[in-house]
């Protein structure tokens, strides 16, 4: 995916993403199943959001749609129906795509409801995302960069997460006669050589804002541990909060300023034109027919790709909906970091979730990757898993 994205890869994410889910409605059990609808069900209800007014855009709504676009029909290259996006079919492509990663996230939650089966994609994640960073090193100029290097920043926590596990599993080994030291200490040190290597890809390639990214969503998943180890209580938790959230108030509040720009392109790693989209946006997946022709007179050509994640989704779905997308995530934050406390045990898989939903929220600000093929499935992965992992299904765990 790295290699080779495009409309047939997503195509076929698609195909295999449909095909998983017609699998597992087949062999879910009964009790795992209703337990994972219990847990997804008023997070899917807000993911369905985003979705539906995706589906209004591409609505021949006339009264909506923005007037401007009957008269870019020529520089377009094709009539507007009276939408309010102004490409329907790159919408309805979009929308796919967005199907395919919510997909993606509850065939992850599915399998991980069994905690035997949690294990094993916290493996996979990480085996994933260490050839991730092995293919920066050795094939750099084949690589969409950005979206590697927002891959291995989210690898660098999971393999965090799996490390953790493994020291968690030793200290209740006396618990399970099937865990051996000698394959605890090997687990141990295959996940440490990943964080190495994720590590070492970001301290020595990556952008100052992706290391910082990646920082966070560390230092967030190393506190919650620390909050669990040392029972530090309320006052300990906001003792720590504490400084992270005024740094972070304070990059955001002091970056605008100083390069005069939006915080949607504070952090960006270019520049780029300052496009301003309708309140309603522009439609799901117009930015790249946009790009060449809303724009100002005197600003630099256009790419066909926006400098940050947060200004395809303030300008395609407007500024309301991209700000109501950035208060579902915060929420989802506090949620899972909140579940990581009060779980007794396997807390790591909700922290991770959590953590890497920060590092996504601060990448939206900095780059596009976000919406990479590989990024977008390793992190839907993740959050899926941290999503089935934060409630036990026993009252003992």
């Amino acid at each position: 995916m790295l290699l080779w994205d495009g409309p047939i890869m997503q195509g076929l994410i698609a195909g295999v993403a449909a095909v998983a889910l017609a699998i597992t409605a087949q062999t879910l059990q009964p009790g795992e199943a209703e337990f994972l609808v219990s847990i997804i069900r008023p997070l899917a209800t807000v993911a369905a959001v985003p979705a539906l007014w995706v589906l209004v855009q591409v609505l021949p709504l006339t009264t909506l749609a923005h007037p401007i676009w009957k008269s870019a029909e020529t520089a377009l290259g094709h009539s507007v129906a009276g939408t309010i996006s102004v490409d329907p079919g790159a919408s309805i492509l979009a929308l796919g795509q967005y199907l395919s990663v919510l997909a993606v996230a509850f065939l992850s939650a599915a399998v991980a409801v069994d905690r035997q089966r949690a294990e094993w994609i916290l493996f996979a994640l990480t085996a994933a995302v260490s050839a991730f960073a092995l293919m920066i090193v050795t094939r750099p100029a084949t690589l969409a960069r950005g979206e590697a290097m927002d891959c291995v920043g989210i690898g660098t926590i999971v393999t965090v997460a799996a490390c953790i596990r493994t020291i968690e599993r030793y200290e209740t080994r006396r618990s399970s006669s099937q865990r051996s030291v000698t394959v605890l200490l090997w687990t141990f040190v295959a996940c440490t050589a990943a964080f190495a290597i994720c590590g070492a890809v970001l301290l020595f390639g990556a952008p100052r804002e992706i290391f910082i990214a990646t920082a966070y969503g560390v230092f967030a998943l190393t506190c919650i541990t620390i909050i669990r180890r040392f029972a530090l209580g309320a006052i300990g938790t906001a003792a720590i909060a504490a400084p992270a959230l005024a740094a972070a108030i304070l990059l955001l509040a002091y970056h605008p300023a100083e390069r005069g720009t939006s915080v949607l392109l504070a952090f960006a790693g270019t520049s780029d034109p300052s496009l301003i989209a309708p309140l309603l946006g522009t439609g799901a997946g117009t930015f790249a027919a946009l790009a060449p022709i809303y724009r100002e007179i005197d600003d630099p050509p256009a790419g066909s790709t926006a400098a940050t994640a947060g200004a395809v989704f303030a300008i395609e779905l407007g500024k309301p909906m991209f700000w109501l997308i950035t208060v579902a995530a915060a929420g989802l934050i506090l949620i899972l970091l909140r579940a990581s406390l009060q779980r007794g045990r396997d807390s790591f898989y909700s922290a991770m979730g959590g953590s890497c939903l920060i590092t996504l929220v601060l990448l939206s600000f900095n780059n596009a990757g976000l919406f990479g093929t590989a990024s977008s499935l390793i992190s839907s992965a993740v959050i899926g898993l941290g999503i089935a992992q934060s409630k036990s299904r026993t009252s003992k765990a």
